[in-house]
């Protein structure tokens, strides 16, 4: 898997875990319905226990994990507690200042 394209995309969400996580599994459908939301974006899903190398590639040390880059910039980076509220408020505010959306 090329993880520096998954960087560069305009407005990219990168979830990692692993399949034996029981938080994971809750967690992962939550953030690819919150990508859903926004036009243009996208969502990957890297399983840890295929792709080891991620985890020192994205610096991550907790499961799960979610990073959100856009063109190389990473914008959002949350492991293991979510508090989903706070993140779509960022994200909404983020999304409008990248693809320059008035209120």
């Amino acid at each position: 898997m090329e993880y520096e394209e998954l960087k560069m995309k305009k407005f990219s969400f990168v979830y990692l875990s692993q399949e034996e996580c029981s938080v994971c599994s809750v967690t992962k459908p939550i953030f690819e319905e919150l990508a859903s939301k926004y036009k243009n974006a996208t969502f990957t899903h890297i399983d840890l226990n295929t792709n080891e190398d991620a985890k020192g590639y994205f610096s991550v040390f907790t499961i799960p994990a979610i990073l959100v880059y856009s063109e190389g910039k990473e914008i959002l980076r949350e492991a293991r507690f979510f508090n989903f509220k706070e993140i779509e408020k960022l994200l909404d505010r983020y999304y409008k200042m990248i693809f320059n959306i008035k209120i």
